[in-house]
């Protein structure tokens, strides 16, 4: 085994401020936070050529996909089929521009830009033939957007989408379709050998180098801030990162008031996104409309039980709960209660993870909108709540974002500092 050569020593937990010394790590090793469990560094055997060659077969198999058809369908001597252009195109034939920004973003701008950007910073680090300036850029751009990759949530809602069709017409899968597969098989392992620390240390070199006075002190206690972006500490009063340029708090300004905001906005859209028609079928000159929870009706009653059961989840269960999470960890942030705080940050990084499968109910009507176009003999638009629910999703993850655990871990100190006090 190969010994990573890792200069940062002193790195902050970005979720408990705990300082650690980052000691030599074989490939394949990681190294977690000794208070909250948090992935600090996780170094990979060979992942300058995995890397590479994971990104450059994820950009190949995109280009096999959207050469080829993605999906068919035939009902009543009727056929049609679609590529994954078609998709976006027919969003904006039918005016629907925003749905189908959002789906070019997710399916093509940001998925390709990140592989593209990781893959000249991969190319680089072999040859060294980009400049310094033009490395930091691409490393700020991958860390940015990898939170906005959506191509694995798509390919779910496609897969719904082809159930909710399958009692009205003859479904085909097209080359384009298993050439997606791969490709989101292949991103999203591509994501998986990406770290932070590591890239930054490769980009950039190490963090300013300090002293730990107490062990299991934290950044504050020691008087450093520790960069959220790219994991180097500086001292108290820099406000911008030596290193990667970003600007750095001991704690992010206004947490809880901005997580707050965009809860309350996200409540407001929840309520006509499930009141309005997400979608708009027209069937033998008849139009019918369906809401959120029509179609998860709709789905039971014609035996998909796991596929209703996903819809409900993801654009019912999800968002509610996450706004719920996040209510409640704020109040925690303020009035503290006897649970513990580990527990908590778990319940935290459960609403980042699942954030983002909301979209799920958006991706199917847009998937569904481009193959099903056939005049008054059946066609599929999208409803006035399709936009309230996509801003449902996107508030609700700005607010996870916008949430400093850090907090909790501050609230827990000062609860337990005037424990000890009163016992004195």
């Amino acid at each position: 085994m190969r010994y990573l050569s890792f200069y940062e020593t002193v790195t902050a937990c970005e979720e408990c401020d705990l300082l650690h010394r980052i000691p030599p790590l074989k490939g394949g090793e990681r190294f977690k936070c000794e208070r909250c469990q948090h992935v600090l560094l996780n170094v990979h055997e060979h992942a300058y050529g995995r890397i590479l060659g994971t990104a450059g077969s994820a950009l190949l198999m995109l280009a096999l996909a959207l050469v080829f058809p993605f999906l068919g369908f035939s009902t009543n001597g009727a056929e049609r089929s679609v590529t994954l252009f078609n998709v976006v195109t027919v969003l904006i034939q039918q005016d629907y521009l925003i749905l189908s920004a959002i789906v070019c973003l997710a399916l093509f701008v940001f998925p390709v830009a990140y592989l593209f950007a990781i893959s000249c910073l991969i190319w680089s680090f072999i040859h060294n033939n980009i400049n310094s300036a033009l490395k930091r850029y691409f490393t700020r751009w991958v860390i940015s957007i990898q939170p906005w990759l959506m191509v694995d949530v798509f390919l779910v809602g496609a897969l719904v989408a082809l159930v909710k069709m399958n009692s009205l017409a003859d479904i085909e899968l097209g080359l384009s379709f298993w050439a997606f597969c791969g490709y989101v098989v292949l991103l999203v392992k591509t994501i998986s050998l990406v770290d932070r620390r590591w890239l930054w240390n490769k980009v950039a070199g190490p963090g300013p180098e300090h002293a730990i006075s107490v062990k299991n002190a934290t950044a504050v206690e020691e008087g450093l801030i520790g960069c959220h972006f790219c994991g180097a500490t500086q001292q108290r009063h820099t406000k911008h990162c030596s290193r990667c340029g970003h600007s750095i708090h001991s704690r992010h300004p206004n947490s809880l008031a901005g997580t707050i905001a965009f809860l309350i906005a996200a409540i407001i859209m929840f309520v006509p996104a499930n009141v309005f028609p997400i979608m708009q079928t027209t069937f033998l000159g008849g139009s019918e409309p369906s809401t959120i929870m029509g179609g998860v009706f709709l789905l039971w009653s014609l035996g998909s039980y796991p596929v209703a059961l996903v819809i409900f989840l993801a654009s019912v269960v999800i968002p509610l709960a996450k706004i719920f999470s996040l209510s409640w960890l704020c109040w925690q942030s303020c009035k503290p209660t006897e649970r513990e705080t580990q527990q908590k940050i778990k319940l935290y990084r459960m609403t980042e993870v699942v954030g983002r499968w909301s979209m799920i109910d958006i991706f199917v009507v847009a998937v569904l909108t481009g193959l099903v176009q056939m005049g008054n003999l059946i066609s599929i638009l999208p409803g006035p709540a399709v936009l309230s629910f996509a801003a449902v999703v996107v508030l609700t993850m700005l607010a996870a974002m916008m949430f400093d655990p850090r907090l909790l871990w501050d609230k827990d100190r000062e609860v337990k500092s005037s424990l000890s006090e009163e016992v004195e």
